[in-house]
């Protein structure tokens, strides 16, 4: 990938992560023991977050989702939702300015809704289920 106006582009976490992924088994290439341990460093936090778990695929289906919506949110409100999706109201007002004064109730719901299921967490009455490879584990939401 190349960033061709560093003004237009942004990155998401995902992103960043795969390109740790690359740049850390060319370590000897890129220089120092320094550099080394602060990309040891930082893959090993980005691993335990959303951005581990997530596809090119997922997110471009989760941007359709998206746009598809009757909620016009601005690109950088959108790369919040990918980075760190959201799964309750507080979270999601967090990341969407005027919230209560742009969004219903349904439109929250919608949100939230997509958000579970871009980041494998699905809502049925009151329980949540999340799916990781195939296994479920179910939570009490309460």
């Amino acid at each position: 990938m190349e960033v061709k106006n560093p003004q237009v582009a942004v990155l998401s976490n995902h992103e960043v992560f795969d390109l740790l992924k690359k740049t850390q088994e060319n370590t000897k290439v890129l220089g120092g023991m320094n550099h080394s341990t602060i990309l040891y460093e930082v893959h090993k936090y980005m691993e335990n977050k959303a951005c581990a778990f997530q596809s090119p695929d997922k997110i471009r289906a989760y941007l359709i989702k998206l746009k598809n919506m009757p909620i016009n949110l601005t690109k950088k409100e959108k790369l919040m939702l990918i980075n760190d999706p959201p799964d309750s109201v507080l979270q999601l007002s967090l990341g969407i300015k005027d919230f209560y004064d742009r969004l219903t109730e349904t439109e929250t719901e919608m949100l939230l809704n997509a958000s579970r299921q871009f980041s494998g967490q699905v809502k049925t009455d009151g329980v949540i289920s999340e799916v990781t490879n195939g296994d479920e584990e179910e939570e009490d939401a309460n």
